[in-house]
């Protein structure tokens, strides 16, 4: 499939009107906590929140259109992030960021339940980085939660193989609407990042089949699959961050039915908080 194999290709890009400019305004409104992640996709703005609203343990694909915006599918040219910038007015939402290609989710997982909840996967498959490799699950709350709770689920990986993941520890307190539950720092068994932990040796994850709360967390989470694309850090106030892939690491590839949305590593609280930016596609010939 075509690409850019120098840097005057992607120059003639956009001579050629093969680009695409976002913009992109985040406000939150929920309550979080410093050193947690934050799943930006679910904060007002553009583009509008996503709820991860549909019927319950389903898994859903998520609509491109509805996440930040890269442009109509381009057929066989390849779609590639030139530039990413990210500035706050908000002390609270310096830190570090996330963009997120978002393949699927299950919505309404009860964190109060201790049986095994299987998740349906006859509604829908990944349709873009399908052998699963190098994508990764996030637990999202959406509705609050009131902390202390474990739980392990059942995937298939990367090679097609039904796996059992390590034990998933909670915060130790409550978590609130779009906090990932799992993202509390120094907590045993806590993944402490943005991503659940896989089984040792796997790379990704296909699908979820099944999980299970061995103690109540409260609450319900969406257990999203995720492919990351480009990271970059806001260190303070009113000064851009931005990252310009072609100067500063290699161009990431977008996939043309990418849902992509924002998670952030944040300073305090981000309710009422404001997040300001743009992203920058070209793609090939």
């Amino acid at each position: 499939m075509a690409g850019f194999s120098r840097v005057g290709a992607a120059a003639s890009a956009y001579d050629d009107g093969r680009s695409v400019f976002a913009s992109i305004r985040k406000v939150p409104s929920q309550a979080s906590t410093a050193g947690w992640w934050v799943d930006l996709s679910m904060a007002a703005g553009n583009p509008p929140p996503n709820y991860y609203a549909s019927s319950p343990l389903e898994a859903k694909l998520l609509d491109p259109y509805d996440g930040i915006y890269h442009g109509p599918s381009q057929g066989s040219s390849s779609l590639h992030l030139h530039k990413l910038g990210l500035v706050t007015p908000t002390a609270a939402l310096v830190g570090r960021y996330t963009l997120l290609d978002y393949l699927l989710y299950y919505p309404f997982v009860d964190a109060d339940s201790t049986d095994v909840q299987t998740l349906d996967n006859g509604t829908a498959a990944l349709d873009r980085y399908t052998d699963g490799a190098g994508v990764r699950v996030m637990a999202v709350a959406v509705t609050p939660s009131t902390g202390g709770g474990s739980f392990s689920f059942t995937y298939v990986n990367q090679d097609g193989i039904e796996r059992t993941s390590p034990v998933q520890a909670c915060s130790t307190t409550a978590a609130n609407i779009a906090t990932i539950v799992t993202s509390q720092q120094a907590v045993a068994n806590a993944p402490g990042g943005p991503f659940l932990a896989i089984a040792a040796g796997d790379t990704g994850v296909r699908s979820i089949s099944s999980v299970t709360f061995t103690v109540p967390n409260g609450g319900l989470v969406a257990l999203v699959l995720v492919r990351p694309i480009v990271d970059l850090a806001i260190r303070e106030i009113n000064t851009m961050a931005e990252v310009h892939t072609i100067q500063c690491r290699p161009m990431p590839r977008v996939e043309h039915a990418a849902f992509l949305g924002l998670v952030c590593n944040c300073a305090g609280s981000v309710a009422a908080g404001t997040l300001a930016g743009y992203a920058d596609f070209i793609w090939s010939e």
